[in-house]
This record gives structure tokens, sequence and C-alpha cells, in this order.
């Protein structure tokens, strides 16, 4: 019951060359899509004829679909050969012309199989062959039918050659998929051949059956492998060694391709949805293209440029998108690099300025006030070396007073400027202050250079800070000497601890009070406010401010003409501070 057999599983085979027919239709543009519609198409054909001459109600219906059966044999192999020739890329100019050549060759060879009656070329003998209810054909090829059957054999084994160069240096997915191509080209070779020469014991040719087995090895591509999804077998060594990532999505957003750089980074699979495998890229990709993308967290995030192209086919329908990742880590590292150096080197430029500017105003202070000491005392000098003699004991110590006074001032300038520059350049280690002490050392300088004040209020308990004992005795001499000569007749000094953690120290005076302009200019080196019949150099507010910032902490005045002036001072507490060498390292 051979006739039973190959019309029971002739519609299932029909079904999927059919399905396969389909599926590579809408492909039909992607490398060998045409090629694979024609062999499903040809070969759907080839068993119909063959199925309904087996089924024919009478013979000469059996011999004539029969011979059309003949008509669509040879196409097959042609289709198959271009199928390949185009999915591996080498479907040139030249091959372009012998594939056309090969279809007239098939078309006239089935010309001459509806003729066959009046030169018996294809079939040099037939006779009718009854199996139960169904009528077949037995044949014996002739000369023109050997021909047709060895050109076939040729055209299956030269399409295998080509697998086998195109996938030579393939990776695993390559070679998986040529296997079952091979499977689908030697499955009907086989079976033409055992059939033809006469092997087994089946007198039906279930050649055309048999191609059932090679759409089916197709349809195993096309769902396992993602045959003819925009991705041709042949592979550029370019894509494949490029470093940068190239991804390609189909119309569906599934991952039609991707470029080994890309799969090994994202761990990427051909075949899946990219807003499942790689959300935030998928993202991306849809909303914010051709922007710089951010992938991964922390020290091993990367940036990547997106470049993204449609791709279309020859009527323009969209058939997915190209993705070019451009790796910019590198690049931004370097941008931020250099912006940090450009930051340093602003910084170093503005720490210079603010010398070049501490140098002019150093020079305008020996020019003025250390010239005008040394002149006074070459003044008196000259006087005691040229007339001293002629002079009265008491002129003698007036002018050794006003030599004295010129010295001491000469050395106060001398003083300040050098704790001026030493405070920048110095290295010390804050520890905590006993801040009853210093100021009672301040208060001790201060009666030593006759200057006499009023302290109305001292605290008795002094909160503990962190600093530095000699630069933090210099801002209590600045700020009571400040108190003395520009404020009232009484002083007050004060401390309490912030919420910030900083203990808060102050000199208060009743005096006439700034202005907001006047209390704008403090702190600036070499710059002086209130009457200018006072004595000094504008340098003992600088200091102080110098002094605060090293040691961590800030300062400032606090002044109105109804409540004169409190100059202030902070530092961090002592017990805020688990380590005070965090503070020296900072």
């Amino acid at each position: 019951m051979e006739s039973l057999a190959f019309v029971s599983l002739t519609p299932l085979a029909v079904t999927l060359m059919l399905a396969v027919s389909v599926v590579a239709w809408r492909r039909r543009d992607a490398p060998g899509g045409w090629g694979l519609v024609a062999f499903s198409a040809t070969s759907a054909g080839w068993l119909i004829c063959d199925a309904l001459s087996v089924v024919a109600p009478t013979p000469e219906t059996t011999l004539r679909l029969a011979q059309a059966a003949i008509l669509w044999c040879p196409l097959p192999g042609v289709a198959w050969l271009a199928f390949l020739l185009g999915y591996t890329e080498r479907f040139t100019r030249p091959a372009q012309i012998g594939i056309a050549a090969l279809t007239v060759w098939s078309l006239a060879f089935g010309g001459m199989a509806l003729t066959n009656e009046l030169h018996r070329l294809v079939w040099s003998s037939w006779r009718m062959v009854p199996d139960g209810p169904f009528l077949g054909v037995a044949y014996t090829l002739g000369p023109l039918g050997w021909a047709q059957t060895m050109f076939a054999w040729t055209t299956v084994v030269c399409s295998l050659g080509v697998v086998l160069w195109a996938y030579a240096g393939a990776r695993a997915r390559e070679r998986s998929l040529s296997r079952w191509i091979v499977v689908g080209a030697l499955i009907p070779l086989a079976v033409s051949v055992v059939h033809l020469l006469g092997f087994g014991p089946i007198e039906k040719d279930f050649t055309p059956l048999a191609m059932a087995a090679s759409s089916g090895a197709f349809a195993l591509g096309i769902a396992r492998y993602h045959l003819l999804d925009l991705r041709p077998m042949a592979r550029e060594a370019l894509v494949d060694n490029l470093r940068e990532g190239m991804l390609v999505l189909d119309a569906r957003g599934q991952v039609a391709d991707a470029n080994p750089a890309l799969r090994e980074t994202l761990g990427i699979r051909i075949g899946q949805t990219l807003h499942r495998i790689a959300p935030e890229l998928a993202r991306a990709i849809d909303e914010t293209p051709d922007e710089t993308l951010r992938l991964g967290d922390g020290d091993a995030a990367r940036y990547v440029d997106l470049r993204i192209s449609p791709l279309a086919d020859r009527t323009g329908v969209a058939t997915g998108r190209l993705v070019l990742l451009h790796d910019v880590t590198s690049r931004r590292e370097e941008r931020a690099a250099l912006h940090r150096a450009n930051a340093d080197l602003y910084d170093a430029n503005a720490e210079l300025q603010a010398r070049n500017d501490e140098l002019d105003a150093f020079a305008h202070t020996v020019a003025h006030d250390l010239k005008n000491s040394i002149q006074g005392v070459t003044g008196w000098a000259e006087v005691l070396r040229d007339d001293g003699h002629a002079l009265s004991p008491e002129e003698h110590r007036d002018i050794a007073d006003s030599v004295v006074t010129m010295s001491l001032k000469m050395g106060t300038v001398v003083h300040e400027l050098l704790m001026l520059a030493g405070v920048r350049q110095s290295a010390i280690e804050v520890q905590p202050v006993a801040m009853d002490a210093v100021v009672a050392e301040a208060l001790g300088r201060l009666r030593c250079a006759q200057i006499d004040m009023d302290v109305a209020t001292l605290p008795s308990d002094w909160p503990t800070a962190l600093g530095h004992a000699p630069w933090v005795e210099e801002i209590w001499v600045n700020y009571l000497s400040n108190a003395v000569k520009y404020g009232g007749s009484t002083v007050t000094l004060g401390a309490e601890t912030t919420a910030s953690g900083s203990a808060r120290f102050w000199v208060h005076d009743d005096g006439p009070g700034l202005t907001p302009d006047e209390q704008r200019c403090l702190f600036v080196p070499f710059s002086r406010v209130g009457t200018q019949s006072v004595e000094g150099h504008g340098l003992g507010l600088s200091i102080v401010r110098r002094v605060t910032e090293r040691l961590g902490g800030t300062c400032g005045v606090e002044s109105s003409p109804e409540a004169g002036t409190r100059f202030w001072f902070a530092l961090p507490l002592a017990s805020a501070v688990p380590d005070p060498r965090q503070l020296t390292e900072a």
C-alpha cells in the first residue's frame, strides 16, 4: 500500500511546505528569501501533481498528472541553489545569470516531459501499476531523463559545497543551522538515488514527499535559529571583530543579530525580546535615540553613544533597526580628568593671583609704613650724631623714646607679615586648646604693650575647642586691640557652643559700631576702616580669617550703632571630632 501511505502523508507535507512559503514570503527581501519561497512552492507543486496522479480516476489522467509533476521536479533544485547562493551572500551577477539559465532549462525539460509520447527522451517506457484503489506510473528513464537526474544531483551536491565553504570558519550557531540545512538537502537526494538505482523494495518515487523533510528543516531553522530574520548566513569578519556593540532588531523588537562584543557585555541572545533582557537599553532606543546612555552602576558603569538606523525593504516597509553602541567611557573619564585639571589650574591661578595681590599690598606696606618708620629712626639718629652734645638729658630721653616707638612699630609690621605668610604654609597639628590660658596670655601681651582696657566680663567656663594655641592667641590679640582702638570704654568676652558642633568665642565693645559698607571691607588684607588717626596696617583681621579657615572654623562681625560691635570666631569642638588628625589632613 505504497500509494496509500504517499497520499496520506501528502496533506501534512503540503501544509508544511506552504507554511514555510508564507513565512519566507514575509521575509522575501532578506538574503535568500526569494530562493526559499521558490523552493517551497515548487516542491509543493511537484508533490500535489504527483499525489493527484495517484488518485486520478482514469489512466489517461494519471499519465498527464505524472507528466505535469515532471514539469515541477527540476525547479526545486534550481530554487535550492538560488536560496543558498543568496543566503551566503554569493548571489552575484554571474550567479544570477546562471540561475536564470538553469530555470530556462528546467522549463524546457518540463515541456519535453509533456510531449514525451513523441520522442520518448524523458521516459523511454512506462506502464500503469495498480496499487489497491490507486493507480501509479512505473517508468524507465530515457537519455534526457537521466541527464536531468544527474543534473539535479549535481546541483544538490554543489549547493552542499556552498554550505560547507560558507561555514568552514563559522561559529557554533551557524554550524547548528548548517547541519539542518545539510539534512534538508540530503534526505531528498538519498531518496531519489535509492529509487532510481533500485536499491529498495519500494517502487513508488517518494522524492517529492521527502521534500517535506527539507521544509521541516527550514521550519526548525526559522523557529529556533531565526533563519531569514534580517541576518545572512555569511558573516563579514569586520562585524564579528568589532569592539563596539552592533545590534539588529526586527520589526517586533526581537534581537535578530548581535556581534560578539555586545553579546558578551549584555548577555544578549538571538531571538530574545530586548525589553526583557536589557530594558534600560530598549527604553533608550525607543525614547532617546542618538544619545549617551549609562549602562550599569558604580565602578562597573559604562557609557555608550547610541546610533540608530532604520532598516526597510525595497518597498519602504520598516523591517527593523540597526543599533550601534560606541563605548565612550574612557572619553568621559578623560574629559572629567581634564575638567579636574582645569579646576586645579584655576584654583592655582586664583591662589597665585591672591599671592600677587598680597605681594602688592606687602610692597605698599613696606614702602609706606616701614619706610616712614625707618626714616624717623634715621632722622633721630642723625640728630644725635650731629647735635647730641648740645642736647639736654630730657631731649635725649624724648629722642630715645621716639626711636623705641618707631622700632616697635616696625617690629609689629614685620611680625604681622610673617604671621600672615606663615599661616598659609605652616604645617600644624590641631589639639584641644585651654582657652582660659590663651586669653590670659593675650591680655598679658597687651599690657606689656601698654594697652590698657577694662574687661567687664570673662566666662567662668570656656568650651574646649580644637586649634593651635599660638594662632588662637593671635586672634584674641587682634580682636582685643581693635576693641580698644575703635571701640568704647568697656570690653566683654564671651563663649558658647552651637548646635552644629562648634565653639563660638567673641569680643564685644560698646563703641559707635560699623556701617554695612565698612563691615564688608573687614577681613581683607591691608584694608582699614574707621578713623585714619588710629595706627594700624590692615593685617590683623586678615590674619584672623586665615587662621580660622586653616583650623576648620569661621569668623565674622556683628555691629549696629545702638549695640556696638562684636567680633567672633568659631572652631570645632574637641568632642565633635573623634580624631583631630582628620581636621589636620583636611
